[in-house]
This record gives structure tokens, C-alpha cells and sequence, in this order.
């Protein structure tokens, strides 16, 4: 992307937050629904009022997410401007220097929403969005930050990226479906992340998995750990139960270097897109609720409108903020539009309440097998 270009697109952004988006002008205002889409963007911190600060120098690496996710957002409108649709969008930069997100909460144009949909991957910020949504009982999607972020009794929260309590329970329920009658090598370091993975994997649900042998090392892993559980006579099952990514790259680069023990992986959320787990001679593995080329002609229509506008390569972050922002607000008019993936939008109840909701979560997640970089298969994985 030039860095004139980026100073057009920020300049725009910064002009634009808090400023309606008509997709279909000609209808009264009284019909129109309101949607605001909260992104943390920082833009305030390229400008110096008027004057745009950061040279020619690429982004901060922190700003991009935020910006393709609201790229995203604008396409998914223009998309809608197609149909018979009459919104206002109403977007906020959920990550100013010299604002708080609580005061923005206050501003009128945002009290009587019809949908929220939040790209918000903070903690503290999520629940207080969710709040919000409570307070004034409209639906919100937090659509890319995997945490309930405390939300409690909370059914207008729905969380769309799964939690690592449900990842953690389609991974169980994967084994069980596929490698019932293996002996699964559990791999992991000591931790309390690593323990509650290990709990909701190994000791609560996988009870038809034949068997789970745990090799539990300090900090890293070496050849001589595994190698004592290795059969050169079969494929050999192991399981990550880290979410280190060191860890889970020195697992897969071991085994990639000894071939003779066939292989295959089977990782946590955090390998989806990374690439140093791309090897020959080791079959992953993984759970995403993303599958970005189920779609083959819409990919590549975005993609191509992408490279037109903005002279780069989309990332995963643009495709999410298009899907939610259409697949969701089709939802709300009564007319969803899928563009990519399933969801399955299920209640998530109180464990002491049985009774109580307190949110929504999307169950559906897609295990991909990889091997070399290459999708082998990619299968909807429901519970």
C-alpha cells in the first residue's frame, strides 16, 4: 500500500468515525436502523490535528488489523447498497489516544442501535461494550476476540470467534470422532494455561480415545523427549497442549526432522496462518471458525476490489469484518446472507445457573489437514 494511498484512506477514516454510511439514501430516516461497529483503529495517533505524522514509513504493525477489518466493513456496505437495505453505520475508533471508551458510550447517535458489532480485542474495553449492549438490550457480536471477557447473564453478547474452553472441547470431540483407537501422544510444558487445556482435553471428555500418554518437559522440547514413544512402524498421533507458539513450532520442526517416524500434529488455535509449521513431512492438524476459501469466486472478487483500491493483498481481518458486517445485518433484516462460513450460534448457560445464559457462542469450528503449507481437507466440525 503507498503511503499515499494510506494517508487518503486514514484521512477518510478519521473524517468518517462517528459519520453515517447510507446504503440505501432514498428511504425515510425513520426506517433506517442504526448499526455501530466499534474498531480499534488509532487513528489519532497518525495526525497531529490536520497533519498526517507518520511519513512514508509502513503502519505500525498494531494499526493494520483494525484498518483491513474496517476495510472490510466498507466493502460489506457496498455490497448491501445493492440491495434493498436503508442503515446508518456508525463507526468508532474504539482506540484513541486521548479518549476513553466509556465517554464514547455516551454519544447520542449510538443510544438507539439496532446491532454492535465489535472488533475490540481487549478485555476490559469487550466488557464494557457488552455491557452496553445489555443496558440497552441490542444484540453485539464480538467478532474477532476469543474471550467472554467476564460477560455474565448476558444473552445479547455473542462471541464469534470460540472461546479456548470450546476449542479446547471440539479438539476432545474431534479425537473421539477420529482417532478413537490410537494412542494419543499428549505433548506439553508446565503452566496453568497448559493445565486447564490438559484438563477439558485429556482428563474430562475424551473417554472413548483409546489412551493418552503424557510427555511433559520444563520449557522446551527436544528429539530425546519423544523419542522413547515414537513407533517407526505406524503414524504416530501427537497432541500439542500448548498455546506457546515456540512450542508448537519446535514440536513440528523436530518431527519434520526425523522422518522415519510418520507423523501427524494435532494443534491449538494459535497455528492458524502460521507459517513456520508449513513442512513436508509432518501432517497438521488444527481448529479455526474461519474458512476464507470455501467461496472460491466471492474470495476472489474481494480480493480483486481489494488489490484495485488499496494496491495490496487482503488479510484475514478484511474478510471478517466483511462477513460479520454482512452476514449479520442480513440477519437483522430477515435476509441472511452467508459469504463464507457456518455459524452456530448456541447459548452458553451458567455453570452454577443452569437456567441462565450468559451469552452466545458460535460452536462451529473447521479442522484443516495440512501438510507443506497445503490444505489436505477442511471439514465443519458441529457439537
Amino acid at each position: 500500500m503507498k503511503s499515499s494511498l494510506l494517508y487518503t484512506t486514514l484521512l477518510v477514516l478519521l473524517l468518517s468515525c462517528f459519520a453515517s454510511a447510507h446504503a440505501q439514501p432514498t428511504k425515510a430516516v425513520q426506517d433506517r436502523k442504526t448499526i455501530a461497529v466499534f474498531i480499534p483503529l488509532e487513528i489519532d495517533a497518525a495526525f497531529n490535528g490536520p497533519d498526517y505524522i507518520l511519513g512514508n514509513s509502513n503502519l505500525p504493525k498494531t494499526m493494520l488489523p483494525g484498518l483491513d477489518f474496517y476495510n472490510g466493513v466498507l466493502m460489506a456496505i457496498d455490497s448491501l447498497k445493492k440491495t434493498n437495505t436503508s442503515l446508518d453505520i456508525r463507526i468508532i475508533d474504539a482506540k484513541q489516544k486521548n479518549n476513553s471508551l466509556a465517554p464514547l458510550l455516551t454519544d447520542t447517535s449510538i443510544q438507539k442501535t439496532a446491532l454492535i458489532i465489535s472488533a475490540v480485542t481487549n478485555r476490559a474495553d469487550t466488557k464494557l461494550i457488552a455491557d452496553f449492549a445489555l443496558a440497552h438490550q441490542t444484540p453485539m457480536v464480538s467478532a474477532v476476540f476469543p474471550n467472554d471477557a467476564g460477560v455474565t447473564n448476558n444473552p445479547f453478547f455473542t462471541i464469534l470467534n470460540p472461546t479456548l474452553k470450546t476449542q479446547c472441547e471440539a479438539i476432545s470431540n474431534y479425537l473421539q470422532n477420529n482417532f478413537a483407537k490410537n494412542t494419543i501422544l499428549y505433548c506439553k510444558k508446565k503452566g496453568p494455561t497448559e493445565a486447564y487445556i490438559q484438563s477439558i482435553i485429556v482428563d474430562s471428555k475424551s473417554k472413548t480415545v483409546k489412551s493418552f500418554l503424557n510427555i511433559e518437559v520444563q520449557d522446551s522440547i527436544v528429539f530425546s523427549d519423544l523419542a522413547p514413544y515414537l513407533d517407526s512402524t505406524k503414524q504416530n498421533i501427537l497432541l500439542c497442549g500448548s498455546l506457546k507458539e515456540s512450542f508448537g513450532t519446535a514440536l513440528v520442526k523436530i518431527l519434520n526432522e526425523n522422518p522415519a517416524y510418520k507423523s501427524t500434529v494435532i494443534g491449538m488455535p494459535t497455528w492458524d496462518g502460521d507459517k513456520s509449521l508449513n513442512t513436508p513431512n509432518v501432517e497438521i492438524i488444527y481448529a479455526s471458525p474461519y474458512y476464507f476459501n470455501g467461496n472460491e469466486k466471492l474470495l476472489k472478487q474481494l480480493t480483486a476490489a481489494y488489490k484495485a483500491k488499496y494496491l495490496g493483498r487482503p488479510s484475514d481481518q478484511f474478510f471478517k469484518g466483511y462477513e460479520t458486517m454482512l452476514y449479520f445485518t442480513t440477519s437483522l433484516l430477515s435476509k441472511t446472507s452467508p459469504a463464507f462460513n457456518t455459524f452456530k450460534i448456541m447459548p452458553v448457560y451458567n455453570a452454577d445457573n443452569k437456567s441462565q445464559v450468559d451469552y452466545q457462542e458460535n460452536k462451529n469450528l473447521y479442522f484443516f489437514r495440512k501438510q507443506n503449507g497445503q490444505i489436505k481437507s477442511a471439514k465443519a466440525n458441529s457439537y
